[in-house]
């Protein structure tokens, strides 16, 4: 295991407590971190009804919320809200749709967005650091950087 001081270093100031992060390391001296943990979700890349689901529902963007255990009050809310805000309160075959569907459905598009946007966020921040120095991943924890 490689472990970093970050006291006393020009990473240091960039330095803001534990949390996933990317090192630039130039000359075997860290300069700078970004942390993974800073990526901010833009909802407003989502359709108008998945944002109405979340807002009825913000548990429902959670990885470990399951659709089917979301219990039927909360389920008929995010139908409701999601046929409101603009999902079709049909299915392809003209039959009703059922509000667990339209759960999975939010959460796969929120999570596949979610996704998306952090991708872009680590290709960024990954290239913002290697203008500076050598990009490792690892942790910080103590004003030291630990390398995976």
């Amino acid at each position: 295991m490689n472990v970093l001081k970050l006291s006393n270093t020009p990473a240091e100031s960039t330095y803001h407590g534990c949390g996933k992060a990317w090192i630039a390391i130039k000359d075997d001296t860290p300069v700078s971190i970004k942390y993974m943990g800073d990526f901010v979700f833009n909802e407003d890349a989502l359709p108008a009804w998945c944002k109405a689901v979340i807002k009825s529902y913000c548990g429902i963007s959670e990885p470990r919320t399951e659709a089917s255990r979301i219990a039927s009050v909360c389920l008929a809310k995010i139908k409701k809200s999601a046929i409101d805000a603009g999902h079709p309160a049909t299915g392809p075959l003209g039959g009703h749709i059922k509000a667990s569907k339209i759960a999975r459905d939010a959460q796969r598009i929120i999570w596949d967005e979610e996704s998306h946007q952090f991708s872009e966020y680590r290709l960024a921040a990954r290239a913002e650091l290697a203008e500076k120095g050598d990009v490792k991943s690892g942790m910080c924890s103590c004003y030291e950087f630990i390398i995976n």
